[in-house]
């Protein structure tokens, strides 16, 4: 099936027809389950290659899609064969970086601040940090954050290297996708990943499509070929590789339970702003080309016209006729624009509804809202995104849901290597999410110092940005004060000898 026909199934929400039959937008974001064990998959080829036919021709180009309005390619821009049809008329597209807008901030909103990982094990903790400081975790759940935002769904990789080290990456969520039991518990059976098998776009091609296919089980890796021409049934290309981690290496992170991005719902409000936004510009371009109409009894060569068009000047000289009287009079001549009348007024209302539609139905604010303004408190702020923390709450408990499980299995493995004490129990571990959210550092200040608070020098240095390196500033700081100390003993010899006699007399 090719892109194009699921795009305008996707944006109209119409029916997919292709060789399985017709299938709804239902089947578009499953959960694919199978009612066996592994090693009954991997025992039935058939149905592990209707999990990958099915992935590449329904869930894929969704998922594209999403990818693509992130991207700014908007269905106006990207999809929109056909022009206006006069082809006199202008046909400017002009797309909106909503999808992005939504994602950046809902993503940096959630997870601008890094998390904190709280466990009492020293040893443990130690461990979770360096492990978490080889894998950049920091930016890796930004990622992974930013795939929620996108997709709904966000795919993560652990492998232990050649080098006997414990790393993670995010998959293509594209070309990623588990498969589950039947049971309520809805245990990972396998994870499979899928990439074209030549370094050429997929979608270049015109005949067989190729790709190589990973299965990861609780134990193994394996590793097949699939092909459009045998409706994607794996065939073996290499020897299986196996591992220590004792589950499914490649986990799943929901944003929500119906995996769902940030701005899919409001797509086809994009649309509309995006036509309304052509609209207007179609408009200004047709009105500089507009018909020039002109009324009176006269004559105007063409070439004249043109030169006069060209010039940008319109000289017309009307009639002149003999009144009864015998008195010579010009007659009269008018010249005006043919265009089409715009509402401005009512445009811009129409584009401003579908604006602030798009920012309440994702919960993101209207940063050009002068009532969204830079001098708004961080207190204030949370109430105005109040309903964003309610999405980032639901977001937050199925996150920690993927850390647990990516924790277990670094628990798992390094117990098997050894490296951690059979006694630690990282589900035991705790995460501490914090909101990315503007503060008034003067006012939260203020009022530690008004309920009788203390600071440090030091603390308080590393509040301002405009110290880079507290410490250096620490010593600048004490140096200067042993240099005025000096000049001060050296201004006066005679008070601090005697001051220093009495010191050491005290001593004594």
């Amino acid at each position: 099936m090719s892109d194009t026909m699921t795009v305008n199934n996707f944006e109209r929400d119409l029916d997919y027809n292709n060789h399985t039959g017709i299938m709804t937008n239902n089947y578009i974001n499953i959960d694919y389950r199978y009612g066996g064990t592994n090693d009954d998959l991997l025992n039935d080829l058939d149905t592990l290659g209707k999990f990958t036919e099915h992935h590449i021709s329904y869930q894929a180009p969704r998922l594209r899609i999403l990818s693509d309005y992130y991207q700014g390619k908007t269905f106006n821009v990207k999809k929109r064969s056909t022009r206006r049809a006069d082809k006199q008329m202008a046909d400017n597209r002009a797309a909106h970086d909503y999808a992005a807008y939504v994602a950046d901030f809902i993503n940096g909103y959630f997870l601008g601040n890094p998390i904190d990982y709280v466990v009492e094990d020293e040893t443990a903790k130690e461990y979770i940090e360096s492990f978490n400081d080889l894998n950049d975790i920091v930016s890796h759940n930004r990622s992974i954050g930013l795939d929620l935002s996108i997709y709904g769904r966000a795919y993560e990789y652990m492998i232990r290297n050649d080098k006997d080290q414990v790393r993670i990456y995010k998959t293509d969520a594209e070309s990623t996708f588990v498969i589950y039991d039947d049971t309520l518990e809805k245990n990972s059976i396998a994870a499979v990943r899928y990439y074209p098998a030549s370094s050429i776009d997929v979608e270049w091609s015109e005949g067989e499509l190729v790709y190589n296919v990973e299965v990861v089980t609780d134990g193994m890796t394996y590793y097949f070929t699939a092909t459009s021409t045998n409706n994607y049934k794996p065939k073996q290309r290499k020897e299986p590789a196996a591992h220590a981690f004792n589950k499914v290496t490649i986990t799943e992170y929901r944003a929500n339970e119906f995996r769902i991005g940030d701005y899919e719902k409001v797509i086809s409000l994009i649309d509309l702003m995006d036509s309304a936004q052509s609209d207007t510009a179609n408009y200004m371009s047709d009105l500089n080309d507009a018909l020039l109409l002109l009324i009176g009894n006269f004559e105007l060569p063409t070439n004249a016209a043109e030169l006069q068009k060209t010039a940008r000047i319109m000289k017309l000289e009307p009639p002149t006729y003999e009144t009864d009287d015998n008195r010579t009079t010009e007659g009269h001549v008018e010249g005006d624009y043919i265009y089409k009348k715009y509402d401005v007024a009512g445009a811009e209302a129409y584009k401003n509804r579908l604006n602030n539609s798009i920012h309440m139905f994702t919960n993101t604010p209207d940063m050009s809202d002068e009532n969204f303004g830079g001098n708004t408190s961080g207190e204030s702020a949370k109430y105005k995104l109040m309903f964003l923390e309610q999405r980032a709450i639901i977001k937050e408990g199925l996150f920690a849901k993927g850390l647990r499980r990516r924790y277990n299995l670094l628990e798992s493995i390094a117990k098997t290597n050894s490296e951690l004490d059979q006694s630690v129990n990282l589900k035991e571990m705790k995460y501490k999410f914090k909101r990315n959210l503007p503060k008034s550092m003067i006012d939260e200040l203020t009022a530690y110092i008004n309920a009788g608070g203390q600071i440090s020098q030091e603390t308080l240095m590393m509040l301002f940005s405009f110290i880079p390196d507290v410490t250096l500033e620490m010593e600048r700081i004490q140096e200067e004060q042993q240099e005025k100390q000096k000049a001060l003993e050296n201004s006066r010899p005679d008070i601090y000898a005697q001051v220093g006699a009495d010191n050491a007399q005290e001593e004594q």
